[in-house]
């Protein structure tokens, strides 16, 4: 995939404040982006690039076809520059499922847009009622037909952990958004932020966050439909920045999550075909070794205690 240059339009065009949801906080952001601003961004962004690379911008962190049009059109303008001049190779923006219609979508195409990422979150409708989305999972569904009908790339953005997740209805969004075949998903596991409703809410004893050990889980069942069903799965956790290490209050954080989920997600394999041979030799390919055995060789201490009677060694899969 080509680089991604990130231009962050936090909370922008968003109708509702979801319970969890600080993105000045994520993007490390408050000023509202721009045309000027997201011009001086892509041109330092291109100038370090070696001749012939054209990254995608990327306008990312808030609800960008809710934006009124006349300022998508200026932000937009920028971007087309960009393009026209060889130096972006497309445009990939986020938005909200109840705002996307066949107007927006033609207007995007006009505009270099290639990928749509939908922030799906959850596809269980009490569990967005309670997160405060304004949207359902319905939304989701016909706005991701008119996206993939339309002919761009969709990705769709998932969360585990949110008010009235259970590990069932985690794994139920799962299946439900496998079944919609998007190129690409998102998995985010709730994180507390401050100056947002759920850490009040975390505050007054009312939200019970995961702790990464659980969501790791979670997240794991999540992997292993997507993995099923053929969805690249682009990341696991929100990416570690010096503002979120001090930010984040409670719930899912840790610098190498989608690594951990990977592990689990090993784990659960190496155990399965352990419990189908006799010997302790297991072998995988070299691109998935590191995973496979775990951080701090986690994996292989856990499948040595649960299968103390042979020697367990995970290995490169000779071709």
């Amino acid at each position: 995939m080509a680089s991604i240059v990130p231009i962050f339009v936090p909370h922008a065009g968003c109708p509702c404040q979801c319970v969890f949801c600080n993105q000045r906080a994520i993007a490390g952001q408050s000023a509202r982006m721009t045309p000027d601003r997201a011009k001086e961004i892509l041109t330092q962004a291109v100038s370090v690039l070696p001749d012939g690379c054209a990254p995608q911008a990327a306008f990312y962190g808030g609800s960008f076809t809710a934006i009124p049009v006349e300022e998508q059109e200026a932000l937009l303008a920028v971007t087309d520059v960009f393009l026209s001049q060889g130096k972006l190779s497309a445009v990939r923006l986020s938005t909200r499922p109840d705002a996307i219609d066949e107007a927006t979508l033609e207007r995007l195409r006009r505009h270099g847009v290639k990928t749509i990422e939908l922030g799906a979150q959850s596809m269980d409708d009490e569990v967005l009622r309670l997160s405060q989305r304004g949207h359902t999972a319905a939304d989701t569904v016909h706005a991701s037909r008119l996206i993939q009908q339309a002919g761009f790339s969709l990705v769709l953005q998932t969360m585990a952990g949110l008010p009235g997740d259970t590990r069932e209805t985690v794994r139920q969004t799962a299946e439900r958004i496998a079944a919609i075949q998007p190129d690409g998903v998102r998995i985010y596991p709730v994180a507390v932020l401050p100056d947002t409703p759920l850490y009040d809410m975390w505050k007054a004893g009312a939200y019970v966050p995961l702790d990464n050990g659980t969501a790791v889980i979670w997240c794991a069942d999540m992997l292993e439909v997507f993995e099923g069903a053929h969805i690249p799965v682009i990341r696991m956790g929100l990416n570690p920045t010096e503002e979120l290490n001090g930010t984040v209050q409670a719930g899912a954080y840790h610098p190498a999550f989608g690594e951990l989920v990977w592990n689990e997600w090993w784990y659960r394999r190496l155990y399965t075909r352990l419990e189908a041979q006799k010997d302790g030799t297991l072998y995988v390919p070299a691109r998935a070794l590191s995973r496979a055995i775990g951080q701090k060789r986690c994996n292989l201490q856990r499948l040595q205690r649960q299968f103390p009677d042979r020697d367990i060694r995970i290995q490169i899969q000779r071709t």
